[in-house]
């Protein structure tokens, strides 16, 4: 029997008290009911010579969600912490020149 297709929707963003982002995914599998799970982006992330940007964000915030999903999906919290390494393994990167 082959695993049920993995389902994360990308609900929106919003701001934390403390500065950062909070980014809210709808996630399930297969006929499961959808689980909100936020994952929460410091102030720090949005700072400095690496920063991200908000546009950016979100896509990083899925591919980290989509990866901790996928290796261990019973132990996936309802929320979490992205951090600098996440960032650095779902980051695109485009061209030096090139406008997104």
């Amino acid at each position: 029997m082959s695993d049920p297709k993995l389902i994360v929707r990308y609900l929106g963003q919003r701001g934390l008290e403390n500065g950062g982002r909070g980014f809210d995914f709808s996630c399930s599998a297969g006929s499961e009911t959808p689980t909100v799970i936020t994952v929460e982006a410091s102030v720090t992330l949005f700072q400095g010579p690496d920063r991200i940007a908000i546009q950016e964000a979100a896509g990083i915030c899925y591919e980290t969600l989509k990866c901790r999903i996928l290796l261990a999906p019973a132990s996936t919290p309802d929320r979490f912490d992205l951090t600098a390494a996440d960032v650095a393994q779902h980051r695109k990167i485009t061209k030096p020149g090139s406008r997104q």
